[in-house]
């Protein structure tokens, strides 16, 4: 599916292109993001190509670049298992370029594709996993009215080892939207 463009006071959602694949398996397979995330495979670039062409023809998923308005790529964010029988999706985001991290780009990233994803795409609770030592995911949902609503215990294998995952939840009622337009 693509998406708009949404524009807040600091960055832009813009839907993916081509010239960023390259961006997002490089940020992907970063050590220190992927501390961060919960998966285990390497990121390659053909396979990557090829994922983001069958995501156009994909209503249940949707991404966007993450840029400053000087057009500099910083990450990506999407929307996976949009179920519109149920109105629910799972938010996700990697704030890829290091310098913008503790910078408030994944609270207005997550802002404005929430408040998006609730009053354009009709969706009433959106859903986010998160590893429990991801303490800036965890504050940034926390803010803007995520609550945790379960821990899997050892739910994933990320690079050998078992992980506990977090289930958060944030219901359209209790959105907090933070980001300043």
């Amino acid at each position: 599916m693509f998406g708009p463009i949404i524009t807040g006071s600091h960055i832009i959602l813009r839907p993916l292109s081509k010239t960023d694949i390259e961006n997002r398996v490089r940020w992907f397979n970063d050590p220190d993001i992927r501390k961060t995330l919960i998966i285990s495979e390497q990121f390659e670039l053909e396979k990557t190509i090829r994922w983001s062409e069958k995501l156009q023809a994909d209503d249940s998923r949707v991404e966007f670049a993450i840029e400053t308005p000087r057009k500099t790529p910083v990450g990506v964010i999407g929307l996976a298992a949009i179920d519109s029988t149920h109105r629910t999706a799972e938010i996700y985001i990697v704030i890829g370029q290091k310098e913008f991290w503790g910078k408030g780009v994944m609270l207005e990233a997550e802002c404005l594709l929430i408040d998006w994803a609730f009053n354009s795409l009709g969706l009433e609770k959106i859903w986010a996993e998160a590893r429990p030592d991801n303490i800036a995911s965890l504050i940034t949902m926390k803010k803007i009215g995520f609550q945790v609503e379960g821990t899997m215990r050892s739910e994933k294998i990320v690079d050998g080892k078992r992980i506990d995952v977090l289930r958060l939840g944030l219901l359209k009622n209790d959105f907090k939207n933070l980001a300043t337009k």
